[in-house]
């Protein structure tokens, strides 16, 4: 994410719903891998702990609720009477925990944020900086990473169409910071690859900004979109599809070896 954007996102305004907001109690703090930006930082929102066992039942149940609600009706016409019915509380209690429904969004997305971290930080990799990266594990990568969306389909859905929708700002920035480390990660591959001698004559941040816009589309349109998820070998041939892409912008070399020898054929 360019400089401009970070400096917009810490100057995205925040209300008093962020103070509200609550990481998982359930779970262990996560670890970061270096780079990785901290989404409640950049953002301004401060974790809060709940030190009740069954305020922390309620918020969680809250959170799981809103999630379903989200996947099956949207961010627009979802409201907070809907996720109060789901959970099966008063509507009253949501208050207790949010202000109002970008609350418990913004909550769920950070949530998100953190998930797609853990879950793409080795793939991303696609081996480590002392070797080049190889066409075998970027295709892992490629069939991981639509596999890995597909399993957060409702809410990836939901984040990009409150993004569009925001009148702040606050989950288009979210949105941006999502997608930015998929670029960055993608932007130092190149790179890595140059310093290897391959990949010449790339733009490292155009091509990372076009292969990633490809991934993203294709996820949306063929996966987040579709009423049902898409079954494992459809996953699997859509990340194959992409895949080719990705192997003939960045091995040129081997794709003209392929195309000769189909010629020859």
């Amino acid at each position: 994410m360019n400089s401009n954007l970070a400096k917009q996102v810490r100057k995205s305004s925040v209300s008093d719903t962020a103070n509200r907001d609550i990481g998982d109690p359930a779970q262990p703090p996560r670890e970061k891998a270096a780079g990785d930006r901290d989404l409640r930082a950049v953002i301004g929102i401060e974790e809060v702990t709940l030190k009740s066992r069954k305020a922390k039942r309620m918020q969680e149940k809250l959170l799981k609720s809103a999630a379903i609600v989200f996947s099956r009706k949207g961010y627009t016409a979802t409201c907070i009477a809907d996720i109060t019915a789901s959970a099966g509380v008063a509507h009253g209690s949501f208050y207790r925990y949010f202000e109002h429904k970008d609350g418990v969004l913004q909550e769920l997305l950070v949530g998100l944020y953190e998930e797609l971290a853990q879950a793409t930080r080795d793939a991303s990799t696609v081996g480590d900086d002392d070797t080049p990266p190889t066409e075998s594990r970027l295709r892992e990568f490629n069939l991981r990473f639509f596999h890995e969306y597909a399993d957060r389909r409702g809410l990836l859905r939901v984040a990009r169409e409150a993004a569009a929708s925001s009148v702040d700002g606050r989950f288009r920035d979210i949105w941006f910071l999502m997608r930015g480390r998929f670029i960055d990660r993608t932007k130092k591959l190149i790179q890595r690859m140059q310093s290897h001698g391959m990949a010449v004559g790339l733009d490292a941040e155009l091509t990372a900004e076009a292969l990633g816009s490809t991934s993203e589309q294709m996820a949306y349109v063929l996966v987040g979109l579709p009423e049902s998820a898409p079954d494992k070998n459809r996953l699997k041939a859509i990340g194959l599809a992409c895949h080719e892409v990705w192997r003939r912008t960045l091995f040129p070399a081997a794709s003209g070896e392929l195309r000769e020898s189909s010629h020859d054929l």
